[in-house]
C-alpha cells in the first residue's frame, strides 16, 4: 500500500474561474478558450507544487547525504586510530617466545570484565530518522478518562501507572494478605513424614529379610543323590547337608570295617 506524501489537486481547481465565468455565454468559443486558458494556469500550479515538494525531499537527501558523509569520515577516522594502536600490541605478541599462558588463561574470567574506555564506532550522533521518530512521538496516554472507573478518584488511573510508591503500597499490601504458614503444622508434617518413612523402612527390611531366607542350591548330595534345582529355606538345607554327610561318613567306615 503506497504511502500519500503529497496530493496535487485538480488542475481546474487550482485554475482560475474568472477566466470563463466573464466570458459572454452567448458566444461558446470565448467561453472554451477561457476554460483552456484556466486548465493550463491550473496545471501550471500544479508544476510549481510538484517542483516544491521536489524541492524539499532533494532537499532532505542533501542533508541525509551530508550526515552519512559525516559519519563515514569519522568511522573512517576511528578505524585508521585503531589499526595504530593495535600495531604495537601485535608486535608484542609475536615478541614473545611462548604462548603457553593463552591456554591457561579462562577467558571467561576476563571477557565479560571488559571495561571499555572510548567506543570506536558507535558515535553520538543519531541519524535523523531516529531523530525524527523521538520528535513525532506523542504524549502520555489519556488516563484521565479511566478516573471515572476508578474508586481513587481523579488523578489516580495516571498516578498508579508513574508513582513508584503507589506500587510499594500496593505490594506491600499483597505480601500483608499472605497467610503465615504456622511452625506447628510444618513439625507435625514432619514427624508424620518422618514415622511413615520409617514403618516403610521396617516392612522394606522384613520383605528382603524373607527372601533372603531362601537360596537356590544347584547340587545337593543326599544319601549319594544329587538333587536338581530348589529352592529351600536355608535353616532346612543346613540340616540335609549334614545329614547327607553323616550318612556318608557310616556308608564309608562300614566298607572300610568290611
Amino acid at each position: 500500500m503506497p504511502l500519500v506524501r503529497v496530493e496535487v489537486s485538480n488542475e481546474y481547481g487550482l485554475g482560475a474561474p474568472e477566466l470563463y465565468r466573464e466570458a459572454s455565454k452567448e458566444e461558446p468559443k470565448e467561453v472554451l478558450d477561457g476554460v483552456a486558458v484556466a486548465g493550463l494556469v491550473g496545471i501550471l500550479r500544479q508544476l510549481g507544487d510538484l517542483a516544491e515538494f521536489a524541492a524539499e525531499v532533494f532537499h532532505g537527501l542533501q542533508e541525509d547525504l551530508m550526515i552519512t558523509s559525516s559519519r563515514s569520515h569519522k568511522l573512517m577516522a576511528r578505524v585508521q586510530h585503531i589499526e595504530a594502536s593495535l600495531s604495537p600490541v601485535e608486535k608484542a605478541v609475536l615478541a614473545q617466545r611462548s604462548h603457553l599462558h593463552y591456554a591457561y588463561t579462562a577467558g571467561s574470567n576476563w571477557h565479560p570484565r571488559i571495561r571499555c574506555q572510548q567506543n570506536h564506532f558507535v558515535y553520538s550522533d543519531v541519524p535523523q530518522f531516529i531523530m525524527d521518530s523521538y520528535e513525532d512521538c506523542r504524549g502520555l496516554p489519556r488516563l484521565h478518562l479511566l478516573d471515572k472507573f476508578d474508586p481513587g478518584g481523579p488523578g489516580s488511573c495516571l498516578k498508579r501507572y508513574s508513582d513508584p510508591t503507589f506500587f510499594r503500597r500496593a505490594s506491600a499490601g499483597a505480601v500483608e494478605a499472605r497467610p503465615v504458614k504456622i511452625p506447628k503444622d510444618k513439625k507435625g508434617r514432619r514427624i508424620k513424614k518422618k514415622g511413615s518413612w520409617a514403618r516403610s523402612r521396617k516392612v522394606s527390611r522384613d520383605a528382603s529379610f524373607s527372601n533372603s531366607g531362601r537360596t537356590r542350591f544347584s547340587q545337593l548330595s543326599v544319601d549319594g543323590q544329587i538333587s536338581p534345582f530348589q529352592t529351600v529355606p536355608i535353616v532346612d538345607a543346613t540340616v540335609k547337608i549334614r545329614r547327607g554327610r553323616e550318612v556318608n561318613f557310616r556308608f564309608k567306615k562300614w566298607i572300610w570295617l568290611h
